[in-house]
């Protein structure tokens, strides 16, 4: 036989049926409420274990009719829990970063002065000293006057290298658990390294001095920085690990790799700001549009300097053009820093804003980030 157990809600109760083992048997009579109108009787119902095809669709009609009177009538409800768990400190600000270029300016002053002098300075005092004082020939004036190129720059790759080797679980990229697992910057910083110092040495090696492959030499770092950017403007799958990024997800923008790898290795701060910078990045429509330009915008900066450096080699006297040479190069990247330090200052106080608009949205309706990225 069939019994009838009584769900009973605030509107008052509604039958629901079981089913026996054996053969089907007439079943009790429902007694009336409100919340049963239009829902099909209990006897409309067979026994699903020896039901045809055309029962169990009765059966299974019969349900669905049932929880969509029971859906219709818990709306309200529904509703009223919806805006009672509506968060009451919705975020107002970014995800934080730790890092700031205020809590390293002596050291960021002392770095910059350091490559003023050693790649700017010291090889035109040298060379412009022998040129006139002396006699030398000029592939050997060259070879003293840039033995001092880069030597800051070279003591520093050893450096990252021991502090991702020796303290791995301090700097090494998120995921990261290989003993050799460098990241992203030390591999490109190594490539960067060979492509500015083997030119120099074919340069001022051979007999008769190539002069233009000596002066464009810094083009074909600002070239190689520009061709790794281009490549990374394009989201592709990774086909390996970079840096924090895992095999196949999305490339991140070049600047995006720098700023991480050489804040969490060289600024000191370690695995916590890969994690800070990935929340923000995941967390900020604002902020993921802001690298991306930056991206592009250290493109273009490249392909400026590059073609001036070649109108330089190509239009002015060796003498003239050594000196202009490594003058223009730090002029470029000086107008270029303090664009992008202007330029980034205005968007984090646009993102700020976004991320207030966000909290203050009294339907929970935000700024949807097409519109932003």
């Amino acid at each position: 036989m069939l019994e009838a157990d009584l769900y009973s809600d605030k509107n008052g109760s509604i039958p629901i049926p079981e089913t026996q083992v054996m053969g089907p048997s007439p079943i009790r009579a429902a007694p009336a409420n409100p919340c049963s109108e239009d829902i099909p009787p209990h006897n409309d119902i067979p026994n699903s274990r020896h039901a045809s095809k055309t029962n169990k669709e009765d059966e299974m009609l019969y349900y669905k009719q049932l929880g969509a009177r029971l859906s219709s009538s818990s709306k309200n409800t529904e509703s009223t829990i919806q805006k009672e768990h509506k968060p009451n400190n919705p975020v107002l600000h970014p995800p934080p970063l730790s890092f700031s270029p205020w809590d390293k300016k002596t050291s960021i002053i002392v770095c910059t002065l350091g490559l003023l002098f050693f790649d700017l300075v010291l090889p035109c005092v040298i060379y412009y000293a022998l040129a006139y004082l002396t006699s030398l020939d000029i592939e050997v004036n060259l070879g003293i006057s840039c033995a001092s190129l880069g030597l800051g720059e070279m003591m520093e790759l050893p450096l990252r290298g021991y502090r991702l080797i020796k303290h791995r679980a301090r700097y090494a990229p998120l995921g990261q658990e290989t003993k050799w697992g460098f990241d992203f910057l030390f591999w490109w910083y190594l490539i960067a390294t060979v492509i500015g110092i083997v030119p120099y040495i074919i340069s001022t090696s051979l007999d008769g001095p190539v002069l233009w492959l000596f002066l464009m030499t810094p083009g074909f770092l600002s070239g190689f920085a520009v061709l790794t950017a281009a490549i990374s403007a394009f989201p592709f799958r990774l086909p390996c690990r970079v840096s924090s990024n895992a095999k196949g997800e999305r490339c991140k923008p070049f600047v995006y790799c720098v700023i991480e790898d050489f804040v969490a290795v060289d600024a000191g701060q370690r695995r916590g700001y890969r994690e800070e910078l990935r929340e923000r990045w995941n967390a900020s429509p604002v902020f993921r549009r802001l690298i991306w330009d930056v991206n592009l915008w250290w493109i273009a900066g490249g392909v400026v300097f590059t073609g001036s450096l070649a109108g330089i080699t190509w239009g002015c006297s060796f003498n003239v053009a050594y000196g202009l040479s490594f003058g223009v190069l730090f002029v470029w990247i000086g107008i270029w820093a303090l664009g992008t330090w202007w330029w980034v200052g205005g968007e984090l106080r646009r993102e700020r804003e976004w991320f207030a608009r966000r909290a203050g949205s009294i339907d929970g309706e935000v700024e949807k980030e097409s519109d932003i990225v």
